[in-house]
């Protein structure tokens, strides 16, 4: 900046010369005159001189417009170097201003580092005084112990009620001491893991500091002050310690929402639960005006925070209960959609179940009307694929309904519910919060209800297979009971023939009895027998007297239109082979897959087997 300045002042003084240099060629100008004065009154030796004069009036005159010309261009560089004069001049007070306010950030940082250094240095003696008082009560203790080794070793028969006496006041105050240390010991680790935090925080600061004291450019400087905004904004924004939607587990306490405080509010409670309300009332007492104000308020807002928690708690325990006397699965999903939204404060509480044939999520609302949405777009699909919680805090799809209608939420808390085979069952999702976010609170109460939902859907699914189950077992038995009063071979067929349709819920179905002449033996619908050699697939598995399952029965080898089933489905072939090794072959077109444990299952039951 000065060599610019000097640069100025030195094109100036040139100016100055320049103009200063032309009087001195204008005097030629008289004396031309003069010479043409006296060429007039007729003395015309000074006709050479007139020659000369002119000679040097013109080089005087070339010499001026070059000089006007070097003039022009001067003053044009002058007025340019005087706007960036001016330009340089306003950065400079800029950069005044932001250094100033630098200076000023850099001292509050430094002013804060000192405080934390000092809170620092007074917890470390807290810590110091505390492991001395403890070291001092270990020694108690352990006198105390030797104390008691030697009245264990004395007489008792001698004075037997007063060391009974000394005994129980010594083994009191052993524990009361235990318990002091042990409380010692818990205030001792609380003091360094808030050291461990204060020095964290002084290393951060000290950092910035460090940075500050570094060369920045223009631009960096500039944006000092939208780095000290976001760095607030973050610091200000509420965060969740215990990573509640992660966990997707109930804590064992609610540490957590004394921990999402600042952290002098959380001292304060953390004092209150563990000192007592005398000591917190003693304390009190001591403060100023302003101190007991800020603590009265916290104090009421955290009752009026926790009395919320616990009603909303209650509540959830209320509808649980609700839901487990509801019978049908399409009631409880009514119910959810009616009635679970006031523990959210949110617009929609619907629980979705997963149809894993179809591919489709359905669910049921107040008025009893389905609704199914696909899973290959939304965040419904993302939780299908992380199977974890997801927090949506912004618009966004959530799914696609079969007729193509999208369903957008502002927010969103989704929540994966797993069966007893821990794969994806349903799907709990709490969207559009009433106050615009949803707070670790709710994301808390999403974790309680989605295990509570859990649970029953798993009792409904139970409820379910031991209902199919049974109506299984009941069907096998009618059956059993049908076989055992049929009269002749005929009936026994027929009977087979129409408990396989409903029971084993096939398609068509062949019976052959093998004598042991070695044919089988079948029936048409008019009571005729028809008998076979044993040939085809059937007779095959007659001499093996092994189970067979053809995929395309028709490309097999073996296969004989006369005795097998014609289909393109797959076919299961198996022997009944009784106690007296009487050959039966029963061939029916299989439409289940897994049906074959359990009618081995029931087979064996019933005196039969393979």
């Amino acid at each position: 900046m000065h060599r610019k300045l000097s640069s100025l002042l030195t094109h100036n003084s040139k100016t100055k010369s320049f103009n200063a240099s032309i009087p001195q060629d204008a005097n030629t100008l008289p004396q031309l005159s003069g010479y043409f004065q006296r060429i007039v009154e007729g003395k015309p030796q000074d006709l050479n001189k007139i020659n000369e004069a002119i000679q040097q009036l013109a080089g005087t005159l070339e010499r001026c417009s070059q000089q006007e010309i070097e003039l022009n261009y001067k003053t044009r560089l002058l007025i340019k170097q005087q706007q960036e004069y001016k330009d340089l001049e306003q950065k400079h007070n800029v950069l005044l201003s932001k250094l100033d306010e630098t200076l000023k950030q850099n001292k509050s940082l430094l002013q804060r580092i000192d405080e934390l250094s000092s809170f620092n240095q007074t917890n470390f003696h807290k810590i110091q005084l505390s492991q001395k008082t403890a070291g001092d009560l270990n020694h108690k203790v352990s006198n105390l112990e030797q104390r008691l080794e030697i009245i264990l070793e004395s007489d008792f028969a001698v004075d037997q009620v007063n060391i009974r006496r000394t005994l129980t006041d010594l083994v009191k105050e052993s524990e009361r001491q235990k318990r002091d240390i042990q409380m010692k010991n818990q205030e001792i680790q609380r003091l360094k893991e808030q050291v461990k935090q204060f020095q964290q925080r002084v290393n951060k600061l000290n950092q910035k500091v460090e940075t500050m004291k570094k060369k920045i450019s223009v631009r960096e400087l500039e944006n000092l002050t939208y780095d000290r905004q976001d760095v607030t904004e973050n610091q200000d924004k509420q965060t969740d310690p215990t990573n509640i939607m992660n966990r997707n587990q109930p804590c064992e306490n609610l540490d957590f929402r004394i921990n999402a405080l600042k952290l002098e509010f959380a001292d304060i409670i953390n004092d209150i639960s563990e000192q007592g309300t005398q000591v917190f009332a003693a304390k009190f007492l001591q403060l100023n005006q302003k101190q007991q104000k800020e603590q009265i308020q916290l104090i009421s807002s955290q009752y009026v925070s926790f009395k919320d928690c616990a009603e909303k708690l209650n509540l959830t325990i209320k509808y649980s209960i609700q839901l487990l006397t509801l019978k049908t699965l399409s009631e409880q999903l009514q119910f959810i959609d009616q009635n679970a939204k006031h523990i959210f404060m949110s617009t929609f509480c619907r629980l979705w179940i997963l149809d894993a044939q179809q591919g489709i999520l359905y669910t049921f609302n107040q008025s009893n009307e389905e609704i199914r949405v696909i899973l290959n777009k939304g965040a419904f699909a993302e939780v299908l694929r992380f199977q974890k919680p997801i927090h949506k805090r912004d618009f966004s799809l959530l799914c696609e309904q079969t007729n193509r209608n999208q369903i957008s939420t502002n927010q969103s808390l989704l929540y994966p519910l797993f069966n007893q085979n821990n794969h994806l069952a349903a799907i709990l999702e709490i969207s559009n919060s009433v106050s615009d976010y949803f707070s670790f609170d709710e994301e808390y109460y999403g974790v309680i209800f989605s295990k509570i939902c859990e649970q029953i859907l798993k009792i409904q699914l139970k409820n379910r297979l031991m209902e199919v189950t049974l109506n299984y077992n009941g069907l096998l038995h009618d059956a059993f009971h049908n076989f055992l009063q049929a009269q002749n071979r005929f009936e026994l067929f027929k009977l087979i023939k129409n408990w396989s349709s409903s029971i084993l819920t096939v398609a068509q179905m062949a019976f052959y009895f093998v004598d042991n002449q070695g044919r089988m033996v079948t029936f048409d619908q008019n009571q005729k027998e028809k008998s076979f050699l044993l040939q085809g697939l059937a007779g095959m598995v007659a001499k093996r007297q092994k189970q067979l399952i053809v995929m395309n029965i028709r490309q097999a080898i073996e296969f004989d239109e006369t005795v097998d089933i014609d289909t393109i489905l797959p076919v299961l072939i198996y022997p009944i082979i009784s106690e007296q090794e009487e050959r039966t072959i029963a061939n029916s077109n299989k439409i289940g897959e897994g049906q074959d444990n359990d009618k081995q299952f029931y087979y064996y039951r019933f005196g039969l087997k393979f």
